[in-house]
Protein backbone atom coordinates (compact mmCIF):
# COMPACT_ATOMS: atom_id res chain seq x y z
CA UNK A 1 0.00 0.00 0.00
CA UNK A 2 1.21 3.44 -1.01
CA UNK A 3 0.58 6.17 1.29
CA UNK A 4 1.43 10.11 1.14
CA UNK A 5 1.93 12.63 -1.36
CA UNK A 6 5.71 12.44 -1.98
CA UNK A 7 5.78 14.96 -4.46
CA UNK A 8 6.80 14.87 -8.50
CA UNK A 9 10.34 14.56 -9.78
CA UNK A 10 10.00 15.97 -12.94
CA UNK A 11 13.68 16.25 -13.97
CA UNK A 12 13.38 13.30 -16.88
CA UNK A 13 16.13 14.31 -18.53
CA UNK A 14 18.31 13.38 -15.76
CA UNK A 15 18.22 9.98 -16.13
CA UNK A 16 18.53 8.06 -12.64
CA UNK A 17 21.84 6.17 -11.19
CA UNK A 18 19.49 3.34 -9.82
CA UNK A 19 15.98 2.71 -9.10
CA UNK A 20 14.55 0.74 -6.60
CA UNK A 21 11.03 -0.80 -7.78
CA UNK A 22 8.42 -3.57 -6.87
CA UNK A 23 9.31 -3.14 -3.01
CA UNK A 24 7.71 -2.23 0.40
CA UNK A 25 9.51 1.21 1.04
CA UNK A 26 9.01 2.09 4.61
CA UNK A 27 10.06 5.89 4.93
CA UNK A 28 9.81 6.67 8.93
CA UNK A 29 9.29 10.21 8.63
CA UNK A 30 7.22 11.89 10.32
CA UNK A 31 3.99 10.64 8.11
CA UNK A 32 5.03 7.21 7.95
CA UNK A 33 4.31 6.95 4.54
CA UNK A 34 5.02 3.76 2.49
CA UNK A 35 5.81 3.70 -1.28
CA UNK A 36 6.85 0.86 -3.56
CA UNK A 37 10.25 2.27 -5.43
CA UNK A 38 13.18 4.88 -4.84
CA UNK A 39 14.94 6.67 -7.49
CA UNK A 40 18.88 7.81 -6.91
CA UNK A 41 21.19 10.08 -8.46
CA UNK A 42 24.60 11.19 -7.53
CA UNK A 43 24.01 9.26 -3.99
CA UNK A 44 21.31 11.25 -3.23
CA UNK A 45 17.15 10.44 -3.02
CA UNK A 46 15.72 12.21 -5.85
CA UNK A 47 12.34 9.99 -6.46
CA UNK A 48 10.03 8.11 -4.03
CA UNK A 49 6.45 6.76 -5.17
CA UNK A 50 4.87 4.04 -6.71
CA UNK A 51 5.39 1.59 -9.11
CA UNK A 52 3.43 3.44 -11.80
CA UNK A 53 5.01 6.23 -11.48
CA UNK A 54 8.54 4.93 -11.63
CA UNK A 55 7.98 3.46 -14.95
CA UNK A 56 8.30 6.22 -16.45
CA UNK A 57 11.96 7.07 -15.18
CA UNK A 58 13.10 3.33 -16.31
CA UNK A 59 13.95 4.41 -19.66
CA UNK A 60 16.32 6.44 -18.41
CA UNK A 61 17.50 4.52 -15.08
CA UNK A 62 21.36 3.44 -15.66
CA UNK A 63 20.10 0.88 -13.18
CA UNK A 64 17.28 -1.02 -12.83
CA UNK A 65 16.69 -3.33 -9.52
CA UNK A 66 13.14 -5.16 -9.25
CA UNK A 67 12.96 -5.50 -5.32
CA UNK A 68 10.40 -8.44 -5.72
CA UNK A 69 8.80 -7.09 -2.68
CA UNK A 70 11.26 -6.91 -0.09
CA UNK A 71 11.51 -4.19 2.26
CA UNK A 72 13.44 -1.17 2.17
CA UNK A 73 14.15 0.34 5.44
CA UNK A 74 16.61 3.92 5.68
CA UNK A 75 20.32 2.50 7.38
CA UNK A 76 20.64 1.61 10.47
CA UNK A 77 21.93 4.04 13.37
CA UNK A 78 23.51 2.39 16.41
CA UNK A 79 23.76 5.14 18.72
CA UNK A 80 26.30 3.69 21.15
CA UNK A 81 28.81 1.57 20.23
CA UNK A 82 32.72 1.26 21.11
CA UNK A 83 34.69 0.87 17.93
CA UNK A 84 36.24 -1.36 16.21
CA UNK A 85 33.72 -3.30 18.84
CA UNK A 86 35.16 -7.04 19.55
CA UNK A 87 36.91 -6.75 16.22
CA UNK A 88 41.04 -6.14 17.84
CA UNK A 89 40.28 -8.83 20.71
CA UNK A 90 39.01 -11.57 17.32
CA UNK A 91 41.59 -10.80 15.49
CA UNK A 92 44.60 -10.79 18.47
CA UNK A 93 43.96 -11.93 21.79
CA UNK A 94 41.38 -14.28 23.59
CA UNK A 95 37.59 -13.84 22.68
CA UNK A 96 35.11 -15.09 25.52
CA UNK A 97 32.41 -13.75 23.58
CA UNK A 98 31.10 -17.21 22.73
CA UNK A 99 31.94 -18.57 25.90
CA UNK A 100 28.57 -19.63 27.45
CA UNK A 101 30.31 -21.86 30.96
CA UNK A 102 33.10 -21.17 33.26
CA UNK A 103 34.79 -24.34 31.34
CA UNK A 104 34.62 -22.78 27.95
CA UNK A 105 36.41 -19.93 29.23
CA UNK A 106 39.01 -21.84 31.05
CA UNK A 107 39.43 -24.45 27.60
CA UNK A 108 39.85 -21.01 25.23
CA UNK A 109 42.50 -19.28 27.54
CA UNK A 110 44.09 -22.70 28.17
CA UNK A 111 44.64 -22.88 24.51
CA UNK A 112 45.51 -19.37 23.75
CA UNK A 113 48.33 -19.57 26.20
CA UNK A 114 49.55 -22.66 24.33
CA UNK A 115 49.26 -21.25 20.77
CA UNK A 116 51.52 -17.90 22.12
CA UNK A 117 54.68 -18.22 24.02
CA UNK A 118 55.88 -15.23 22.56
CA UNK A 119 52.74 -13.42 24.15
CA UNK A 120 54.36 -11.68 27.59
CA UNK A 121 51.36 -10.54 28.46
CA UNK A 122 48.00 -12.40 28.15
CA UNK A 123 45.06 -10.68 27.26
CA UNK A 124 41.30 -11.43 26.74
CA UNK A 125 38.17 -10.08 26.83
CA UNK A 126 34.07 -10.89 27.06
CA UNK A 127 33.21 -13.50 29.42
CA UNK A 128 29.96 -12.77 31.29
CA UNK A 129 29.82 -12.31 35.10
CA UNK A 130 26.46 -14.27 34.78
CA UNK A 131 28.25 -17.94 33.90
CA UNK A 132 29.60 -17.46 37.97
CA UNK A 133 28.13 -18.04 41.17
CA UNK A 134 28.35 -17.12 45.09
CA UNK A 135 30.77 -14.97 45.96
CA UNK A 136 31.90 -15.00 42.06
CA UNK A 137 28.96 -13.24 41.37
CA UNK A 138 29.08 -10.37 43.78
CA UNK A 139 33.03 -10.60 44.07
CA UNK A 140 34.36 -11.77 39.84
CA UNK A 141 36.21 -14.93 39.43
CA UNK A 142 38.96 -15.87 41.69
CA UNK A 143 42.30 -15.63 40.71
CA UNK A 144 43.48 -19.04 41.55
CA UNK A 145 40.94 -20.14 38.42
CA UNK A 146 43.45 -18.36 36.42
CA UNK A 147 46.81 -19.71 38.62
CA UNK A 148 45.92 -23.17 37.41
CA UNK A 149 46.12 -22.26 33.69
CA UNK A 150 49.22 -20.10 33.60
CA UNK A 151 51.13 -18.86 36.47
CA UNK A 152 54.65 -17.95 34.73
CA UNK A 153 52.85 -14.83 32.56
CA UNK A 154 50.33 -12.08 33.07
CA UNK A 155 46.69 -12.81 32.06
CA UNK A 156 44.43 -10.32 31.96
CA UNK A 157 40.57 -10.86 30.97
CA UNK A 158 37.88 -8.14 30.66
CA UNK A 159 34.37 -8.61 31.35
CA UNK A 160 31.59 -8.19 28.42
CA UNK A 161 30.66 -5.21 29.49
CA UNK A 162 34.13 -3.74 30.19
CA UNK A 163 33.67 -2.92 33.79
CA UNK A 164 35.70 -5.09 35.83
CA UNK A 165 39.02 -6.76 34.69
CA UNK A 166 40.05 -10.79 36.14
CA UNK A 167 43.76 -11.28 36.84
CA UNK A 168 45.67 -14.00 37.68
CA UNK A 169 48.76 -13.50 40.46
CA UNK A 170 51.67 -12.89 38.31
CA UNK A 171 49.68 -9.58 36.67
CA UNK A 172 48.90 -8.12 40.21
CA UNK A 173 52.42 -8.84 41.03
CA UNK A 174 53.34 -7.58 37.14
CA UNK A 175 51.76 -4.59 37.85
CA UNK A 176 52.15 -3.32 41.76
CA UNK A 177 49.03 -4.36 43.01
CA UNK A 178 48.93 -6.21 46.62
CA UNK A 179 46.97 -6.64 49.90
CA UNK A 180 47.96 -2.68 50.38
CA UNK A 181 47.12 -1.53 47.30
CA UNK A 182 44.13 1.25 48.45
CA UNK A 183 41.15 1.42 46.54
CA UNK A 184 41.34 4.16 43.58
CA UNK A 185 38.62 6.80 43.67
CA UNK A 186 35.85 5.15 41.76
CA UNK A 187 37.35 1.96 42.12
CA UNK A 188 37.02 -1.21 43.96
CA UNK A 189 40.49 -3.91 44.24
CA UNK A 190 38.12 -6.95 44.84
CA UNK A 191 39.14 -8.59 48.79
CA UNK A 192 38.89 -11.69 50.39
CA UNK A 193 36.43 -10.73 53.58
CA UNK A 194 38.22 -13.07 55.86
CA UNK A 195 41.56 -13.37 54.53
CA UNK A 196 41.89 -9.33 53.14
CA UNK A 197 44.28 -11.22 50.15
CA UNK A 198 43.83 -10.06 46.49
CA UNK A 199 40.41 -11.85 45.13
CA UNK A 200 41.29 -11.91 41.41
CA UNK A 201 39.54 -8.49 40.15
CA UNK A 202 39.71 -4.70 39.76
CA UNK A 203 36.51 -2.95 39.22
CA UNK A 204 35.47 0.18 37.56
CA UNK A 205 38.67 3.15 37.67
CA UNK A 206 40.51 0.34 39.54
CA UNK A 207 41.38 -1.31 36.22
CA UNK A 208 43.27 1.66 35.20
CA UNK A 209 45.89 0.23 37.36
CA UNK A 210 46.27 -2.10 34.63
CA UNK A 211 48.31 -0.19 31.38
CA UNK A 212 46.60 0.13 28.40
CA UNK A 213 47.46 -2.76 25.51
CA UNK A 214 49.06 -1.33 22.58
CA UNK A 215 48.31 -2.28 18.98
CA UNK A 216 49.94 -0.83 16.03
CA UNK A 217 47.89 1.59 13.67
CA UNK A 218 48.14 -0.79 11.17
CA UNK A 219 46.56 -3.35 13.44
CA UNK A 220 43.39 -0.75 14.42
CA UNK A 221 43.23 -0.13 10.68
CA UNK A 222 42.30 -3.58 9.91
CA UNK A 223 40.38 -4.01 12.47
CA UNK A 224 38.36 -0.72 11.74
CA UNK A 225 38.21 -2.24 8.48
CA UNK A 226 36.99 -6.10 9.50
CA UNK A 227 34.41 -4.00 11.96
CA UNK A 228 33.12 -1.43 8.98
CA UNK A 229 32.43 -4.94 6.96
CA UNK A 230 30.76 -6.12 9.61
CA UNK A 231 28.34 -3.17 10.27
CA UNK A 232 27.36 -3.07 6.62
CA UNK A 233 26.24 -6.45 6.89
CA UNK A 234 23.59 -5.57 9.54
CA UNK A 235 22.45 -2.71 7.80
CA UNK A 236 24.16 -0.16 9.70
CA UNK A 237 25.24 3.40 7.93
CA UNK A 238 25.88 5.08 10.24
CA UNK A 239 27.21 4.73 14.29
CA UNK A 240 28.40 6.81 17.67
CA UNK A 241 31.39 5.75 18.63
CA UNK A 242 32.25 6.06 21.87
CA UNK A 243 34.98 6.15 24.28
CA UNK A 244 35.45 4.16 27.31
CA UNK A 245 38.95 5.06 28.98
CA UNK A 246 41.21 5.38 25.90
CA UNK A 247 40.72 7.42 23.10
CA UNK A 248 38.74 5.91 20.62
CA UNK A 249 40.50 5.69 17.02
CA UNK A 250 40.02 8.95 16.27
CA UNK A 251 42.96 9.32 13.40
CA UNK A 252 42.28 5.58 11.63
CA UNK A 253 38.90 7.30 11.01
CA UNK A 254 40.86 10.35 9.77
CA UNK A 255 42.72 8.43 7.36
CA UNK A 256 40.01 5.96 5.87
CA UNK A 257 37.79 9.15 5.22
CA UNK A 258 40.79 11.08 3.37
CA UNK A 259 41.34 7.82 1.79
CA UNK A 260 37.83 6.98 0.82
CA UNK A 261 37.58 3.90 2.67
CA UNK A 262 35.22 5.39 5.00
CA UNK A 263 31.79 4.34 4.15
CA UNK A 264 29.48 5.12 7.77
CA UNK A 265 28.57 8.54 9.46
CA UNK A 266 30.39 8.06 12.27
CA UNK A 267 30.33 10.85 15.67
CA UNK A 268 32.79 10.06 17.75
CA UNK A 269 33.19 11.51 21.94
CA UNK A 270 35.92 11.37 24.04
CA UNK A 271 35.71 10.60 28.18
CA UNK A 272 35.76 13.60 31.02
CA UNK A 273 37.66 12.18 33.80
CA UNK A 274 36.40 13.66 37.44
CA UNK A 275 40.04 13.33 38.68
CA UNK A 276 41.32 15.82 35.82
CA UNK A 277 40.98 19.35 35.38
CA UNK A 278 37.66 20.53 33.08
CA UNK A 279 39.16 23.28 31.67
CA UNK A 280 42.16 21.80 29.95
CA UNK A 281 39.67 18.46 29.33
CA UNK A 282 37.71 21.13 27.46
CA UNK A 283 40.46 22.61 25.64
CA UNK A 284 41.86 19.33 24.51
CA UNK A 285 37.86 18.43 23.35
CA UNK A 286 37.18 21.68 21.15
CA UNK A 287 40.85 21.08 19.49
CA UNK A 288 40.25 17.66 18.42
CA UNK A 289 36.47 18.85 17.60
CA UNK A 290 38.26 21.29 15.20
CA UNK A 291 40.85 18.99 13.86
CA UNK A 292 38.20 16.26 13.30
CA UNK A 293 35.79 17.69 11.08
CA UNK A 294 35.82 16.18 8.08
CA UNK A 295 32.16 15.58 6.05
CA UNK A 296 31.88 11.42 7.70
CA UNK A 297 33.79 11.29 10.63
CA UNK A 298 33.23 14.03 13.41
CA UNK A 299 34.38 14.57 17.05
CA UNK A 300 31.43 15.52 18.87
CA UNK A 301 30.27 14.57 22.13
CA UNK A 302 31.57 14.52 25.62
CA UNK A 303 31.14 11.11 27.57
CA UNK A 304 30.58 10.97 31.21
CA UNK A 305 30.53 8.03 33.40
CA UNK A 306 28.35 8.83 36.79
CA UNK A 307 28.24 5.62 38.15
CA UNK A 308 28.99 1.89 37.17
CA UNK A 309 26.89 -1.17 36.59
CA UNK A 310 24.61 -3.47 38.75
CA UNK A 311 26.97 -6.53 38.39
CA UNK A 312 29.90 -4.68 40.09
CA UNK A 313 27.31 -3.13 43.03
CA UNK A 314 29.02 0.18 41.35
CA UNK A 315 25.71 1.67 40.07
CA UNK A 316 24.00 4.45 42.40
CA UNK A 317 20.58 3.65 43.11
CA UNK A 318 18.00 5.24 45.50
CA UNK A 319 17.65 2.04 47.69
CA UNK A 320 20.24 -0.48 48.64
CA UNK A 321 21.55 -3.11 47.06
CA UNK A 322 20.01 -6.44 48.18
CA UNK A 323 22.40 -8.95 50.56
CA UNK A 324 23.15 -10.93 47.19
CA UNK A 325 25.48 -8.49 45.93
CA UNK A 326 27.87 -8.92 48.91
CA UNK A 327 28.15 -5.70 50.03
CA UNK A 328 27.34 -4.04 53.73
CA UNK A 329 23.57 -3.41 54.60
CA UNK A 330 22.49 -0.21 53.63
CA UNK A 331 25.07 0.14 50.92
CA UNK A 332 23.80 1.61 47.48
CA UNK A 333 26.90 2.49 45.22
CA UNK A 334 28.65 5.81 45.01
CA UNK A 335 27.91 8.33 42.47
CA UNK A 336 31.62 9.62 40.57
CA UNK A 337 31.17 13.15 39.87
CA UNK A 338 31.19 15.95 42.78
CA UNK A 339 27.87 17.51 41.85
CA UNK A 340 28.76 20.96 41.57
CA UNK A 341 31.82 19.74 39.37
CA UNK A 342 29.56 17.93 37.09
CA UNK A 343 27.35 21.18 36.63
CA UNK A 344 30.12 23.09 35.83
CA UNK A 345 31.32 20.57 33.24
CA UNK A 346 27.91 19.92 31.34
CA UNK A 347 28.81 24.67 31.15
CA UNK A 348 30.96 23.99 29.99
CA UNK A 349 29.92 21.48 27.00
CA UNK A 350 27.19 23.94 26.12
CA UNK A 351 29.15 27.14 26.06
CA UNK A 352 31.47 25.31 23.98
CA UNK A 353 28.55 23.63 21.61
CA UNK A 354 29.83 20.20 22.76
CA UNK A 355 26.98 17.13 23.33
CA UNK A 356 27.11 15.64 26.40
CA UNK A 357 26.37 11.69 26.64
CA UNK A 358 26.30 10.48 30.04
CA UNK A 359 26.81 6.59 31.14
CA UNK A 360 24.31 6.06 33.66
CA UNK A 361 22.88 2.85 35.59
CA UNK A 362 21.13 3.70 38.29
CA UNK A 363 17.91 5.96 39.40
CA UNK A 364 19.96 8.29 41.76
CA UNK A 365 22.87 8.56 39.26
CA UNK A 366 19.99 9.94 36.23
CA UNK A 367 18.51 12.09 38.61
CA UNK A 368 21.88 13.75 39.51
CA UNK A 369 22.33 13.94 36.01
CA UNK A 370 19.18 15.50 35.35
CA UNK A 371 20.00 18.50 38.56
CA UNK A 372 23.31 18.67 37.22
CA UNK A 373 21.91 19.78 33.34
CA UNK A 374 19.13 21.63 34.33
CA UNK A 375 21.36 24.04 36.10
CA UNK A 376 24.33 24.65 33.11
CA UNK A 377 22.44 26.50 31.58
CA UNK A 378 19.17 27.72 29.90
CA UNK A 379 16.23 25.18 29.03
CA UNK A 380 16.03 26.38 25.56
CA UNK A 381 20.26 26.16 25.37
CA UNK A 382 20.13 22.83 26.88
CA UNK A 383 17.40 21.60 24.42
CA UNK A 384 19.42 22.48 21.13
CA UNK A 385 22.53 20.51 22.22
CA UNK A 386 20.45 17.07 22.00
CA UNK A 387 22.49 15.51 25.18
CA UNK A 388 21.66 11.78 25.95
CA UNK A 389 21.61 9.42 28.76
CA UNK A 390 22.49 5.87 28.06
CA UNK A 391 21.86 2.44 29.59
CA UNK A 392 18.91 3.61 32.44
CA UNK A 393 18.68 0.28 33.73
CA UNK A 394 16.37 1.67 36.92
CA UNK A 395 14.72 5.27 37.00
CA UNK A 396 12.11 6.78 38.69
CA UNK A 397 9.32 7.39 36.60
CA UNK A 398 8.93 10.99 37.87
CA UNK A 399 12.58 11.65 36.04
CA UNK A 400 11.03 10.29 32.45
CA UNK A 401 8.61 13.38 31.88
CA UNK A 402 12.26 15.40 32.24
CA UNK A 403 13.83 13.91 29.69
CA UNK A 404 11.15 15.50 27.79
CA UNK A 405 11.46 18.72 28.99
CA UNK A 406 15.39 18.81 28.67
CA UNK A 407 15.79 17.42 25.53
CA UNK A 408 17.66 14.61 26.86
CA UNK A 409 17.55 11.36 24.02
CA UNK A 410 17.28 8.18 26.13
CA UNK A 411 19.79 5.71 24.67
CA UNK A 412 18.60 2.60 25.06
CA UNK A 413 19.88 -1.19 24.33
CA UNK A 414 16.85 -3.14 23.70
CA UNK A 415 19.05 -6.18 23.47
CA UNK A 416 19.18 -6.16 27.66
CA UNK A 417 15.60 -5.64 27.77
CA UNK A 418 14.65 -8.80 28.58
CA UNK A 419 15.30 -11.86 31.64
CA UNK A 420 18.60 -12.94 30.08
CA UNK A 421 19.50 -17.01 30.27
CA UNK A 422 22.43 -17.17 32.79
CA UNK A 423 21.97 -13.25 33.76
CA UNK A 424 18.88 -11.85 34.91
CA UNK A 425 18.16 -14.21 37.87
CA UNK A 426 22.03 -15.04 38.94
CA UNK A 427 22.67 -10.78 38.38
CA UNK A 428 20.22 -8.89 38.61
CA UNK A 429 17.41 -10.14 40.57
CA UNK A 430 19.90 -11.36 42.87
CA UNK A 431 21.46 -7.61 43.58
CA UNK A 432 18.29 -6.00 42.69
CA UNK A 433 15.84 -8.05 44.33
CA UNK A 434 11.86 -6.95 43.07
CA UNK A 435 13.36 -3.85 41.50
CA UNK A 436 14.66 -6.26 38.80
CA UNK A 437 10.96 -6.51 37.42
CA UNK A 438 10.97 -3.31 35.98
CA UNK A 439 14.39 -2.48 35.37
CA UNK A 440 14.73 -0.91 31.01
CA UNK A 441 11.91 1.23 30.57
CA UNK A 442 11.12 1.62 27.40
CA UNK A 443 7.68 2.75 26.39
CA UNK A 444 7.32 4.70 29.49
CA UNK A 445 9.96 7.11 27.48
CA UNK A 446 7.96 7.21 24.13
CA UNK A 447 4.68 7.81 25.75
CA UNK A 448 6.56 10.78 27.46
CA UNK A 449 7.20 11.86 23.99
CA UNK A 450 11.00 11.13 24.78
CA UNK A 451 13.23 10.81 21.89
CA UNK A 452 14.28 7.11 22.16
CA UNK A 453 17.40 6.01 20.02
CA UNK A 454 18.14 2.51 20.39
CA UNK A 455 21.98 1.22 20.12
CA UNK A 456 24.04 -2.26 21.04
CA UNK A 457 27.39 -1.19 23.09
CA UNK A 458 28.64 -3.64 21.15
CA UNK A 459 31.12 -5.26 21.81
CA UNK A 460 29.03 -5.58 25.31
CA UNK A 461 26.14 -6.61 22.92
CA UNK A 462 28.17 -9.66 20.97
CA UNK A 463 26.31 -9.50 17.84
CA UNK A 464 24.86 -5.96 17.26
CA UNK A 465 22.18 -7.40 15.01
CA UNK A 466 19.41 -4.72 14.52
CA UNK A 467 16.41 -7.15 13.82
CA UNK A 468 17.13 -8.55 17.21
CA UNK A 469 17.02 -4.90 18.71
CA UNK A 470 13.84 -4.80 17.07
CA UNK A 471 12.06 -7.76 18.37
CA UNK A 472 13.51 -7.38 21.62
CA UNK A 473 11.48 -3.75 22.03
CA UNK A 474 8.61 -5.17 21.00
CA UNK A 475 8.58 -8.00 22.86
CA UNK A 476 10.52 -7.60 25.73
CA UNK A 477 11.36 -11.50 25.03
CA UNK A 478 14.36 -13.69 24.61
CA UNK A 479 15.51 -12.69 20.78
CA UNK A 480 18.21 -15.37 20.46
CA UNK A 481 17.41 -18.69 22.03
CA UNK A 482 19.72 -20.52 19.91
CA UNK A 483 22.69 -18.81 21.22
CA UNK A 484 21.50 -20.07 24.65
CA UNK A 485 20.97 -23.75 23.16
CA UNK A 486 17.46 -23.56 23.91
CA UNK A 487 14.27 -23.84 22.33
CA UNK A 488 12.39 -21.66 20.69
CA UNK A 489 9.78 -19.47 22.74
CA UNK A 490 6.29 -20.12 21.92
CA UNK A 491 4.34 -16.47 22.23
CA UNK A 492 5.98 -13.34 23.20
CA UNK A 493 4.32 -13.77 26.08
CA UNK A 494 5.93 -16.78 27.67
CA UNK A 495 6.89 -16.16 30.82
CA UNK A 496 10.39 -17.35 31.69
CA UNK A 497 12.05 -14.24 30.00
CA UNK A 498 9.34 -12.08 29.48
CA UNK A 499 10.97 -8.40 31.51
CA UNK A 500 7.51 -5.47 32.11
CA UNK A 501 5.76 -6.36 28.90
CA UNK A 502 4.29 -2.90 29.76
CA UNK A 503 7.02 -1.70 28.43
CA UNK A 504 6.79 -3.19 24.74
CA UNK A 505 7.26 -0.48 21.82
CA UNK A 506 5.50 -0.65 18.32
CA UNK A 507 7.96 -1.79 15.28
CA UNK A 508 7.19 2.10 13.50
CA UNK A 509 8.68 3.18 17.18
CA UNK A 510 11.24 0.84 17.05
CA UNK A 511 12.28 1.01 13.46
CA UNK A 512 12.63 4.90 13.98
CA UNK A 513 14.50 4.42 17.62
CA UNK A 514 16.82 2.83 15.34
CA UNK A 515 17.20 5.12 12.38
CA UNK A 516 15.86 8.96 12.24
CA UNK A 517 16.12 9.33 16.04
CA UNK A 518 19.74 7.61 16.11
CA UNK A 519 20.54 10.50 13.01
CA UNK A 520 18.91 13.25 15.40
CA UNK A 521 20.95 12.47 18.00
CA UNK A 522 24.21 12.17 15.70
CA UNK A 523 23.37 15.68 13.98
CA UNK A 524 22.84 13.94 10.78
CA UNK A 525 19.09 14.26 10.56
CA UNK A 526 18.95 16.44 7.72
CA UNK A 527 21.26 14.41 5.74
CA UNK A 528 20.20 10.85 6.36
CA UNK A 529 18.04 8.82 9.14
CA UNK A 530 14.74 9.25 6.75
CA UNK A 531 14.07 7.72 2.85
CA UNK A 532 12.91 11.45 1.86
CA UNK A 533 14.17 13.61 -1.17
CA UNK A 534 17.26 15.17 -1.17
CA UNK A 535 18.72 12.93 1.76
CA UNK A 536 21.68 10.73 0.76
CA UNK A 537 20.53 7.01 -0.15
CA UNK A 538 21.24 5.48 3.03
CA UNK A 539 19.45 2.27 2.49
CA UNK A 540 19.13 -1.48 3.87
CA UNK A 541 17.02 -3.67 1.98
CA UNK A 542 15.80 -7.14 4.10
CA UNK A 543 14.53 -10.02 1.90
CA UNK A 544 10.83 -9.92 4.14
CA UNK A 545 8.61 -7.39 5.12
CA UNK A 546 8.58 -6.97 8.91
CA UNK A 547 5.48 -5.56 9.00
CA UNK A 548 3.73 -8.98 7.82
CA UNK A 549 6.07 -10.88 10.57
CA UNK A 550 5.47 -11.79 13.59
CA UNK A 551 7.80 -10.42 15.51
CA UNK A 552 9.36 -13.52 17.17
CA UNK A 553 9.79 -14.36 13.41
CA UNK A 554 12.67 -11.41 12.81
CA UNK A 555 14.92 -13.81 13.04
CA UNK A 556 13.89 -15.16 10.15
CA UNK A 557 14.54 -11.94 7.52
CA UNK A 558 18.24 -11.18 6.56
CA UNK A 559 19.69 -8.09 5.75
CA UNK A 560 20.57 -8.49 1.44
CA UNK A 561 21.49 -5.27 0.71
CA UNK A 562 23.33 -2.01 2.38
CA UNK A 563 23.53 1.12 0.61
CA UNK A 564 25.78 4.10 1.93
CA UNK A 565 25.31 7.22 -0.27
CA UNK A 566 23.94 5.58 -3.29
CA UNK A 567 26.69 2.66 -3.44
CA UNK A 568 26.23 -0.79 -2.71
CA UNK A 569 28.54 -1.32 0.76
CA UNK A 570 27.28 -5.02 1.44
CA UNK A 571 25.04 -7.37 -0.62
CA UNK A 572 24.40 -10.81 0.74
CA UNK A 573 26.51 -14.14 -1.16
CA UNK A 574 23.28 -16.06 -0.42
Amino acid sequence: MISGDFGDFNELEQQLDTLYYNGVVYTADRDDRTAEAVGIRNGKIVFIGSNFEADKYKTTASELINLEGKMVLPGFIDSHLHAPGRILTDLYNISLYEAFDVESILDKVKEFVRKHPDHSIIYGEGFSLGLFTGDEVSRGPGKERLDQVCSDRPIVLFSSDCHLAWLNSKAFELFGINEQTPDPPGGIIERDPISGKLWGTLKESAMQMIPEQQFTTEQIERALVHFQQYLHSFGYTGIHSVSISAEPPLDSFHVMEKEGWLKLHVRSSVTIDPDKDLETQFDNLSKLKDRYSLDLHRVTTAKFFTDGVIEGATAFLSEPYEAGAGKKPGYRGEFLWDRKKLADAFKLALDAGIQVHVHSIGDASTRLVLDALESAGPTEKIRRNRNSITHLQLIDPSDIPRFKKLNVIASVQPYWHCKEPGWWHNVDNYFLGHRAETEYPLQSFFNAGVIVASSSDHPVTAVPDPLRALRAGITRNLTDEERYGLERIGTADDPPYLLNMKERATLPAMIKSLTVNGAYMLFTDDQTGTIEVGKWADLVILDQNLFDLDPLDFGQARVIRTVFKGDTVFISES
